[in-house]
């Protein structure tokens, strides 16, 4: 059977550092999974994104202030800001991006999710931070060559925003492509259409394939040197989850601790072979190392 890494272990750990308000333990929960070979993309969405989620719900129950709340959410951006020294694009796509929560709005984590993960898709992007009225936003996408603009709206007395927005893009000469997201445009019930959108991003990953549709670019192409990491991050994340040392995977495997050190990093080019005999060794198909899919 397949085994798959545990983000909740993480996520869990980072959900404590943020309530006790401690931002170094935070980073270094973060660092530490970076460590354990979980991706950039995954902490976005499987730590970060769901931490602020749960941060929102104690502070409904009344367990945590606002200002508890809004240091949560200090610590968080000043993490992306660290992942983000770190990413680097695939290859530039020379299309513009402009993202922005809607006038009002305040909050701005989820907008600048989307924006990190259209810049390491090879977007140019003009994140424009707290929510912009119409008027200058539609002056600055005139003056920027625009493709897409996406719009984050999290609170349902900002919808009459987002349309007033879409409504004021509509009318330009060259009419960008709207995507909408956020929690006030999330519920099954609301025609996305009908806010004046072109479509609706569930999350930073699934906004990415929206913007790309909406252009008519294909997904990317991954190089070999892009597989060879990506197997190489999945390799060490399942073996850490299973407490091997890469000793004991070169000696379950028969092959070389330093080729399997190699192979982690994403350095050595594998033949069909040694993947099996990796898989095997991990208990898991080969399908699973060589997905394009991070863990």
């Amino acid at each position: 059977m397949a085994r798959k890494s545990d983000s909740t272990g993480p996520l869990n750990r980072y959900v404590d550092a943020l309530v006790r308000g401690e931002q170094a333990l935070a980073h270094t929960v973060i660092a530490n999974a970076r460590k354990q070979g979980i991706g950039a993309d995954r902490i976005y969405l499987e730590v970060l994104a769901p931490s602020q989620d749960r941060i929102g719900e104690l502070w409904h129950e009344g367990a945590l202030n606002v200002a508890q709340e809004h240091l949560a959410t200090s610590i968080t951006m000043s993490v992306m800001d660290t992942l983000r020294e770190e990413m680097q694009p695939r290859r530039l796509l020379g299309m513009r991006a402009v993202v922005t929560p809607v006038e009002g709005d305040e909050h701005v984590l989820g907008a600048r999710m989307v924006a990190d993960f259209l810049s390491m898709d090879g977007w140019e992007v003009d994140f424009l931070g707290k929510g912009t009225p119409a008027k200058d936003l539609v002056e600055f996408v005139r003056q920027r060559d625009v493709d897409i603009v996406a719009l984050s709206c999290t609170l349902p007395e900002f919808l009459p925003n987002a349309r007033e927005a879409t409504a004021a893009l509509g009318k330009l000469n060259l009419a960008p492509k709207v995507l909408l997201g956020g929690l006030a445009v999330y519920p099954e019930e609301l025609d996305v259409q009908s806010l004046g959108g072109d479509a609706f991003g569930r999350d930073a990953r699934h906004a990415v394939d929206q913007a790309r549709s909406l252009v008519g670019l294909e997904r990317p192409r991954l190089s070999l040197t892009d597989h060879l990491a990506a197997m190489g991050r999945k390799i060490n994340s399942i073996r850490t989850t299973l407490k091997m040392t890469q000793q004991d995977l070169a000696e379950a495997s028969g092959l070389d601790r330093t080729y399997i050190s190699m192979v982690e990093r994403g350095r050595q080019n594998l033949t069909m072979g040694a993947v099996v005999k990796i898989a095997d060794a991990l208990n898991v198909p080969v399908a699973e190392l060589v997905s394009t899919e991070d863990r």
